[in-house]
């Protein structure tokens, strides 16, 4: 696993990151075999380890490629670490506490308290309870040791007041984290809310978050930052796009409002700009899209890391290409995937995820739409086929029913059978299907195209009821924002739509 992990670490990196470890190289003398293996994996597409104990062997056949993956690993990291210091404050906060650390061993005792107190501002405004909390205890010790020189009782009792408030802080963050982990095991574990039924399972989570929420510290930028983010993720899941949309918008806000206090990369930030850009999809309100795609953009920047990068490339063409295909602009969609990139469509073979398989959904869609079965099906198949996924993401039904709708498009009638059978053993005996993936399977059965316009509206007259409940059941949508399957099933019975 140390050549695949050393891989995956270089291929993350920005052109920054690199340029400033061969620059970091440059200091050492002697043999570098670790710069020939970096190089080898830089500049080729080597992304297997056989393929890359290959090659390395091939060069240096007395030396041992995990020895130097490893020492290398050890050298990548050191110089990702370096890099970051100065312009991320987690890694500023670190690295002084060593040097503190450092200075205090030493004897420096006046040193480490002017590099203390430059920490102390650092940490309060970033809001780093942790650190902040660790510092004030420091200082604690520090004038401890001293004999509280120059210090008066009530300057003391302040300090240790403030190291309280600290604590109290850093226990309702913890708090707020602790429902949101929960909230998302649950829906990891089980799926999606799909009914109001299972929706009960999550009251104790919400009443004890909206508790959290009217306690003191609601107005703390951590706090209210993981309010929301519990917000938009519950009303996602649940299927309640416009409270999602309302919720992720406060969100929006709030990071923008505190540019200062992003992580780095700002994956909460993107994570944001994707919900609003989702439930505007789920409510099909395109025309809105454009201007959090242009956001989500401007993240897409060197001085962030490859894999963020990625991401963030990721939903800018999954949104760009809802918005042509939703226009019914299908020419130009299939000239927009001929512009994404190779790298965005490659399958990772470890695990898949869903950024990657909303990307190949919407490309197997656009050849859908125009009726070119083969492509639409090698796009949806890197979802089917590949890798180890969650049977109960929505994205991956999605990809899967459309798949099958393909099969009956396309009379390939002996394989759908298995297709379908297959379909509903995968999705478990604990799990009801959905409404849509039910009113699908009766459709594709009954097979409209093959009966005459009588018999095909006794059998509409039958599932009218379940298609109008669809349309307006929130839990459905999470489905049909995908594809609109209800609208395909009025095709096949010639309905107006």
């Amino acid at each position: 696993m140390l050549q695949h992990d050393i891989i995956l670490l270089i291929k993350s990196m920005s052109k920054v990151e690199k340029r400033k470890f061969k620059l970091s190289t440059k200091k050492q003398t002697g043999n570098k075999d670790y710069l020939f293996l970096f190089d080898l994996i830089d500049r080729s597409n080597v992304a297997e380890p056989a393929s890359l104990k290959e090659k390395y062997n091939k060069i240096h056949p007395s030396s041992s490629v995990n020895n130097t993956a490893r020492y290398l690993l050890n050298m990548l990291t050191d110089s990702l670490i370096q890099g970051k210091i100065k312009d991320d404050n987690m890694f500023r906060l670190f690295h002084g506490m060593l040097k503190i650390q450092v200075l205090q061993e030493r004897s420096l005792n006046e040193e480490g308290f002017k590099e203390l107190k430059k920490l102390q501002q650092v940490a309060a405004k970033s809001q780093n309870h942790l650190m902040e909390y660790f510092i004030l205890r420091q200082e604690l010790n520090y004038v401890a040791e001293l004999n509280f020189n120059d210090l008066t009782e009530k300057d003391l009792i302040q300090k240790q007041v403030k190291a309280r408030e600290v604590l109290k802080d850093m226990l309702n963050t913890q708090e707020h984290y602790s429902l949101h982990e929960i909230l998302r095991y649950r829906l990891s574990h089980s799926g999606k809310i799909s009914s109001e039924e299972n929706k009960k399972r999550l009251n104790d989570l919400v009443l004890n978050e909206l508790g959290l929420v009217t306690g003191r510290n609601k107005n703390n930028y951590e706090s209210k930052k993981l309010h929301l983010l519990f917000q938009s993720f519950f009303f996602t899941d649940i299927g309640d796009y416009k409270s999602a949309l309302k919720t992720f918008y406060e969100l929006n806000k709030l990071f923008e409002q505190n540019i200062d206090l992003w992580s780095s990369p700002p994956a909460d930030y993107l994570s944001s700009l994707e919900g609003i850009l989702d439930s505007l999809r789920a409510i099909k309100r395109y025309d809105e899209m454009l201007f959090f795609i242009k956001k989500t953009s401007c993240l897409d920047v060197p001085v962030y890391p490859e894999f963020f990068r990625l991401q963030a490339r990721k939903i800018i063409n999954i949104y760009q290409l809802n918005i042509l295909i939703a226009s019914n602009n299908f020419t130009g969609a299939l000239n927009f995937i001929k512009t994404i990139s190779p790298a965005l469509l490659k399958t990772n073979k470890i695990i898949i995820d869903e950024k990657q398989m909303e990307l190949f959904f919407c490309c197997g869609l656009a050849y859908y739409k125009v009726k070119n079965f083969k492509k639409a099906s090698k796009y949806l198949n890197e979802i089917i086929l590949v890798g180890k996924i969650n049977f109960q993401s929505m994205v991956y039904k999605a990809s899967r029913l459309l798949a099958i709708v393909i099969h009956y498009e396309d009379s390939n009638l002996e394989y759908l059978q298995y297709a379908i059978r297959s379909y509903k053993r995968s999705s478990g005996n604990k799990e009801k299907l959905l409404k849509t993936e039910v009113v699908v399977f009766k459709t594709l059965k009954f097979h409209p195209d093959k009966n005459n316009y009588i018999k095909n509206m006794v059998m509409w007259n039958k599932i009218l009821p379940s298609i109008s409940a669809i349309k307006k059941d929130k839990y459905e949508m999470q489905l049909g924002k995908y594809f609109d399957f209800t609208g395909w099933i009025e095709t096949k019975f010639k309905i107006e739509h």
